[in-house]
């Protein structure tokens, strides 16, 4: 949400009494906002195919070949939050096998290149069959609060839920979809799936029919990576959960 929503939302009942509270636990966020806007190279997007250096080589594991996720280009960012860049291009990419047995979990399920110069790019369309030109996005700087139970720390509320205090009637605020940083959303598990040991959010996508994602039977993927190489532009090292 826009950081005027997000004042707004606090000045109202029933979140005005637990104000202080949200304000000490919201985060930054970039949501992506699908436009109609045609797809150009080195536009954000996802899906389609990224526009990478022209000695890029499309990366394999080693039951296939990695699908590309998309592609943030942080100079179309008026106000990136920090640690993130405010130019440069961002590409994540999945790995992924026809016979399915390739888990979200495992090592290097998500790989993550940051480029901060784009001389000499071109788009590459690799591996995936039938690739559209993707999805265009705009990246909005915004601010989140969790939308799960399971990720609050010692909430002032004992009896009501976020659901009931944020995501219902009056205020019937938008559950977060695609976007950076923030907070992990989740629909089916019980845990804060977040690592332990100085891991924050970095991506989290919601299953797309437009681009034949389905993540755990049409759950969410959620990326995470330490918070001392976020701080350094280090994307060498994620783990995902999804659910």
């Amino acid at each position: 949400m826009t950081p005027e929503d997000f004042a707004k939302l606090l000045s109202d009942e029933p979140l005005s009494p637990y104000a202080a509270y949200f304000r000490e636990i919201a985060r930054p966020c970039v949501d992506f906002r699908f436009t109609d806007r045609p797809v150009e190279e080195d536009q954000s997007r996802l899906g389609g195919a990224p526009f990478v250096p022209a000695d890029f080589v499309w990366p394999e594991h080693e039951m296939g070949e990695y699908r590309f996720v998309g592609q943030v280009n942080f100079a179309e960012l008026e106000a990136p939050p920090s640690p993130l860049p405010s130019s440069g291009l961002l590409s994540f990419f999945y790995a992924h096998d026809e016979d399915g047995e390739i888990f979200w979990g495992d090592p290097g399920y998500v790989l993550a290149f940051y480029w901060p110069d784009l001389t000499d790019f071109c788009v590459q369309s690799g591996p995936n069959p039938g690739a559209s030109d993707g999805l265009a996005i705009r990246l909005d700087t915004g601010v989140q609060i969790p939308a799960n139970d399971d990720v609050l720390k010692d909430p002032p509320f004992a009896e009501a839920t976020l659901e009931d205090l944020v995501y219902e009637a009056p205020h019937r605020v938008d559950m977060p979809g695609e976007y950076l940083l923030g907070y992990p959303t989740f629909n089916t598990l019980a845990y804060d799936p977040t690592p332990e040991g100085g891991w924050v959010s970095l991506l989290t996508l919601g299953s797309l029919d437009e681009l034949d994602w389905c993540w755990h039977d049409g759950d969410k993927l959620m990326v995470f990576i330490e918070e001392e190489k976020l701080a350094a532009l280090d994307f060498s090292n994620l783990i995902c959960d999804a659910g």
